[in-house]
């Protein structure tokens, strides 16, 4: 919700600032036919290109703001993209028109007059300009704007393209050549750059470039903190559109976790996530369960016999001991023992116990349900019944290899 506010509050500024832009150019294009200087000609211009990116700015805040449909299933999120590369491709035509008449007038004898006009709407136009791009920035950042932000960026242009025509004045009063043009050819410059910059951030983001790095980072601190359900990472994916984020992440899941606790902890991942910024939008966690090369039980056995032989134990009480197989396939690749002292048979002490063997899979031989629940749910231990029939670890083994 906070950012749908912040894209509101984001549509008023740019609306007020298009009305306060439009006023500002006014008087400029009056400057420059009183004056009739090339330099203040080139400066309305440039004002233009601003209102036009202003207007574009607004009405892809307030496009971006409509919800999907039957036709635009995704939003409609990269309008604003979309209006920030028109933009951007007009304020290139513009740098482009002002450097062709500044060439054209570099010789030309300077023939300006109401020198005075242009001073004062000029430095008016500096206060305008710091105040405007300060507003614009803020509301940039608030609605994670592209085309907003690249306005504030050229008010910020504007600011020190304002003290160049300022001396461009004062050269056409003294009658002293080139310094017009050559001014002007500088703002055109500028104008260009902004322009081709804003060009190739707008084409990248529409082809779903992404240059975050450090939001990567953090949703994988997120998803791999703290969790056995997730046993890796394999892709993260993040693209922008418009105002808003979208991402995804390709994981391996424990084939030995439960549902609910998938649900859980996927729920948690997409909260802490959103949480990292309020323009992520959408963020899909997809699931992959891979399947496991080795698997290894936990037996417990009463002390008699050894091996694949031993007996199992009936209850936590009569157990003198643990058999861990590993069963890679359908045969053992690895079995030994582990004594279990009498202290170790307490709930704690006893997850203790096994989780350090790393086992998947246990016999249960009557636990207690905090060890059941804290080696199933907490540590995604799957726990076996001890069926009747199995008499002796062989017949456990056998089990296993037929269920996994």
């Amino acid at each position: 919700m906070s950012g749908k506010r912040n894209l509101i509050q984001g549509e008023r500024i740019a609306k007020k600032s298009l009305i306060n832009l439009i006023v500002m150019t006014g008087l400029k294009a009056i400057a420059a036919y009183l004056t009739g200087m090339v330099v203040l000609l080139a400066d309305t211009l440039s004002t233009v290109t601003d209102i036009i990116s202003l207007f574009a700015s607004y009405i892809g805040l307030k496009l971006s703001r409509k919800s999907a449909d039957k036709n635009f299933g995704y939003g409609y999120y990269k309008v604003e993209t979309f209006g920030a590369l028109v933009v951007s491709l007009l304020i290139i035509y513009f740098g482009y028109d002002v450097f062709k008449q500044a060439v054209e007038n570099l010789y030309v004898e300077p023939t300006g007059q109401a020198h005075i006009i242009g001073l004062v709407v000029t430095i008016v136009s500096v206060f305008f300009s710091i105040s405007l791009a300060r507003k614009l920035a803020d509301a940039a950042r608030k609605t994670n704007s592209m085309s907003l932000m690249n306005n504030a960026v050229d008010k910020k242009l504007d600011i020190v393209a304002s003290f160049a025509v300022i001396g461009s004045i004062v050269a056409n009063m003294y009658g002293i050549m080139y310094v017009e043009s050559v001014i002007s050819m500088v703002m055109s410059v500028m104008i260009l750059k902004v322009g081709i910059d804003s060009t190739k951030e707008a084409l990248f983001y529409m082809l779903d470039y992404w240059d975050d790095p450090i939001m990567i980072r953090k949703i994988r601190k997120i998803i791999l903190h703290k969790t056995d359900v997730v046993l890796s990472i394999k892709r993260i994916r993040m693209r922008r559109a418009g105002t808003f984020i979208f991402g995804e992440a390709f994981v391996e899941i424990n084939a030995f976790a439960d549902l609910i606790d998938l649900k859980e902890e996927l729920e948690i991942m997409d909260k802490e996530i959103k949480e990292l910024n309020p323009y992520i939008k959408d963020f899909t966690i997809h699931t992959q369960i891979t399947k496991t090369k080795k698997i290894r039980l936990a037996i417990p056995v009463t002390g008699e016999g050894s091996g694949l032989n031993a007996k199992i134990a009936p209850s936590l009480r009569k157990t003198k001991a643990y058999e861990f197989v590993d069963i890679r396939g359908k045969s053992i690749s690895k079995k030994y023992r582990k004594k279990i002292e009498p202290e170790e048979k307490g709930s704690e002490a006893f997850v203790e116990f096994i989780k350090k063997e790393k086992p998947n899979i246990i016999i249960d031989n009557g636990l207690k349900s905090l060890m059941y629940y804290n080696l199933r749910h907490t540590n995604h231990i799957r726990v076996y019944p001890h069926f009747s029939n199995t008499k002796v670890v062989d017949d456990a083994v056998k089990l296993m290899m037929i269920d996994v």
